[in-house]
């Protein structure tokens, strides 16, 4: 029992040093007077700030050129997204400002561009184009000319740049970027000597001149191309001297300045130009060193690989033909020809007597490109509906997977570059990327509408939040400017104090410790901040261990569907009623995988909306202010109880001089609540025209889902069609590839056999000279070794 009391009586005596600690350390009650007067003074010098905001003299928190320089950051690491919302910012809310509006549009059309959307690139260069009466505007006629050509030349649309072209003919300045532009759209129009002309406007000193250098060898070239063969005419032998001119103009590009990493691609790529003009000109040595000028670093170094190989070809020397599709294979194993230099270096192979290791080779590639030929006819042979092909191509890879059995991204990429995949696929993109807009916008105002909704609505006014933020900290200072007058009274004696008195000090001392909770600092909120998300972010957590988990469900149940379809060719037979029950399970596992998915979804949806609930303004800072509230009434009870006589003489005393410090808090507190209380009408003000803005929105996307589900379903026939087609001419392609490798490995083996029965026929000769031989010699021993001539005898 003594051993328990004296527990329990440490433990007091260590909440009692506890709480000794957690009052404001000061030495006495005068130093507690002037600590206390600072921090008010303190907090009375920073109230004007906050009540010029909420009298409406604000200053943004993000200028416009703030936003510039984020945008330009964003789109050096190619976040095109989120760089577009920022530059769409600026241009709403700031075309007032010339050259902010000017650098914002060119910036915003770029990121377009960059991110395929070309439509609204066009729409954006336009207006730069338009605008040239606009001086700020001048020095983005180039670029915003340049990108056009470019923009009509990606959508095929050669009817627009002859409107293209009156317009860059009006604008004044700028000749060598508007002259290039000019140029490479005429080149698309086959006007070869108008591009000739066009391009020779751009100076040498001019961003354009490496571009322009080569575009003018591109010219040469085709001026100097022989006229389109009739069929079944074979094509004449073409002299050295033809495309000397184009090679000339490309060798000049090739000792321009490599002074950028594109410059440097357009150097590889004339110098390309020159090796193949010289491999069409039979000047194959010449050929091999043009190529080889083209370094490991460059974009073209894989197709520099597969052409140098057939340049070898051409001159006999197996060998390094064999050592340069190696290196393809290995340095480029992306590219669009590996699958016809495995098949050629395994040809080279067979020609060089390597029979072991051209078999190996044509096995590989049947082994690879047989696979996806049998699931793209398998694919083909379910449905003939053009929808389905479309659907294919407009989802992505994770969705393909969760069917089941999807289709390998080579068979998408040939599918998407053949025929007229390019320009019919880009409508695929373009809906993809619609319904990831109107996807992400749901969610968007699904967070904004819980904002709203939420008591901290002030979150979603950002600039108004850090205001208020500072106000409610000085309230907090001043409450705890009290604190610590509240900590000098307890340093006063009270003798002679009455128990209503200690009663009120008791009920002062409760709040304390709640009060020692409020943040202060910009480092206590950002601390309760990051409290709060760590909480919302151990529930999203779980939800993606739950994903995670359901993701290997959904794999397994993939796995044991392609079980069952492929057992019979496994060698595994069941019999049509197992196989049935089988199935039937696995499809109701599948359901469930269904409904969990949909659930943690719903989970994570909540997760979200909880995430931006929390923080500034939320319960906590509800429960600060009560506390608060609570204290000062407290403390003033307490003050004037002292004053009254009820604490002992000492704390009248005490109380009188403290008295105009808290005087001093209570009108600091009466300005910070005044102004936050007119901070919080400027909220209720701007979140109502939030809400309207939120409604309208959310009717345009509505309006915006069923424009696009229209478009959709013109585009699935439109675009599924070209998507068959396409799929034919892979699977073609697929095929082809297969019964090449097939072709190889009969080959292959024809010619070991061939070389069998050469050297058993070597063998046989051989064995009957040496037969032959060996019968000879025996002869000649015979002869040798016979019985000599008797003489005749005379009768």
């Amino acid at each position: 029992m003594s051993k328990r009391r004296s527990r329990h009586g440490a433990v007091a005596a260590l909440a009692a040093a506890l709480l000794f600690c957690a009052r404001p350390a000061r030495a006495d009650a005068d130093g507690a007077l002037g600590d206390a007067a600072k921090r008010v003074s303190d907090v009375k010098r920073g109230i004007a700030a906050v009540e010029r905001v909420s009298a409406g003299h604000t200053s943004s928190q993000h200028p416009p050129q703030r936003r510039l320089a984020e945008a330009v950051l964003l789109l050096g690491v190619k976040d095109y997204e989120r760089a577009t919302d920022l530059l769409n910012q600026v241009i709403e809310k700031y075309p007032d400002e010339p050259a902010v509006y000017a650098d914002a549009l060119s910036l915003l059309g770029e990121s377009y561009f960059q991110s395929e959307e070309y439509l609204s690139a066009r729409r954006v260069f336009n207006r730069i184009i338009d605008g040239r009466d606009n001086p700020r505007m001048a020095r983005f006629y180039e670029a915003a000319a340049v990108r056009s050509v470019d923009i009509a030349l990606r959508l095929r649309d050669f009817a627009a740049l002859e409107a293209l072209f009156a317009k860059i003919g009006a604008v004044t300045g700028a000749q060598s970027g508007l002259s290039y532009a000019r140029g490479k759209g005429l080149i698309a129009q086959g006007k070869l000597a108008a591009a000739e002309v066009a391009l020779a406007g751009v100076a040498a000193d001019s961003k354009y001149a490496h571009q322009a250098a080569y575009l003018r060898g591109v010219v040469a070239t085709q001026q100097a191309a022989p006229a389109p063969l009739a069929e079944g005419e074979k094509p004449a032998p073409i002299s050295p001297g033809r495309y000397a001119k184009a090679i000339g103009l490309f060798r000049e590009v090739t000792k321009l300045a490599a002074d950028t990493p594109q410059r440097k691609h357009i150097i590889d790529m004339a110098w390309l130009a020159v090796a193949r003009l010289l491999y069409e000109s039979n000047q194959w040595q010449q050929a091999v060193a043009s190529y080889n000028r083209i370094g490991r670093k460059s974009p073209e170094f894989g197709t520099m690989l597969y052409e140098l190989a057939w340049v070898y070809v051409r001159l006999g020397d197996v060998t390094r033909a064999q050592r340069a599709l190696e290196v393809l294979a290995v340095a480029a194993p992306n590219s669009e020809d590996v699958a016809d230099a495995q098949l050629l270096r395994g040809d080279l192979m067979l020609r060089a007597g390597q029979f072991d290791k051209s078999r190996k080779v044509y096995e590989s590639v049947r082994a690879t490109y047989e696979v996806m030929s049998g699931r793209l006819a398998a694919f083909m042979a379910r449905t003939t509906d053009p929808a389905v092909y479309f659907d294919t191509l407009s989802r992505d890879q994770l969705e393909l997977f969760d069917s089941g059995d999807p289709l390998p991204s080579l068979v998408l990429k040939w599918a998407r570059e053949g025929g007229d995949g390019p320009t019919a696929f880009a409508i695929i993109d373009d809906v993809a990327r619609s319904r990831r807009l109107i996807r992400e916008s749901n969610d968007m105002i699904e967070r904004l509408n819980a904002v709203l909704a939420s008591p901290n609505r002030i979150r979603a006014l950002p600039g108004l939040r850090a205001v208020a933020e500072r106000g409610i900290g000085m309230l907090n200072g001043v409450a705890m400017a009290r604190r610590v007058l509240a900590a000098g009274m307890d340093d006063v004696s009270d003798d002679g104090a009455n128990a209503r008195f200690e009663q009120a000090r008791q009920q002062r001392r409760a709040l304390e410790r709640r009060l020692g909770m409020i943040p202060v600092t910009d480092a206590d909120f950002i601390a309760r901040d990051r409290q709060a998300k760590r909480q919302w972010n151990r529930t999203s957590q779980a939800l993606q261990r739950l994903e995670l988990e359901v993701d290997t469900l959904q794999a397994t149940a993939n796995g044991l569907d392609r079980m069952l379809r492929d057992g019979p060719q496994a060698g595994v037979v069941r019999s049509p009623q197992q196989t049935q029950e089988l199935r039937q399970q696995l499809t109701e596992q599948k359901q469930l995988i269904n409904n969990f998915r949909k659930q943690i979804d719903l989970l994570r949806r909540a997760t979200e909306a909880g995430k931006v609930q929390v923080g500034f303004g939320d319960k906590r800072f509800v429960e600060d202010a009560q506390t608060r509230i609570l204290y000062k009434k407290a403390l003033w009870r307490e003050v004037k109880m002292a004053q009254a006589g009820e604490g002992g003489s000492a704390q009248a005393a005490y109380a009188q001089r403290l008295l105009p410090i808290l005087k001093d808090a209570d009108a600091a507190d009466a300005r910070l609540e005044a102004a936050l209380a007119r901070i919080d009408n400027t909220v209720d003000d701007k979140t109502a025209e939030l809400r309207q803005v939120v409604r309208r929105e959310t009717t345009n996307i509505l309006n915006y889902s069923l424009h696009l589900s229209r478009l959709d379903q013109e585009a699935r026939l439109v675009v599924g069609e070209v998507a068959m087609q396409n799929f034919n001419q892979v699977r073609k392609r697929l095929r082809d590839i297969v019964l090449r490798a097939d072709v190889g490995i009969t080959e292959e083996a024809w010619e070991v056999r061939e070389e069998q029965l050469t050297r058993v026929r070597r063998l046989k000769i051989e064995r009957a000279r040496t037969q032959a031989r060996l019968q000879e010699e025996l002869d000649e021993v015979l002869d040798d070794s016979g019985e000599p001539e008797q003489p005749e005898t005379e009768e």
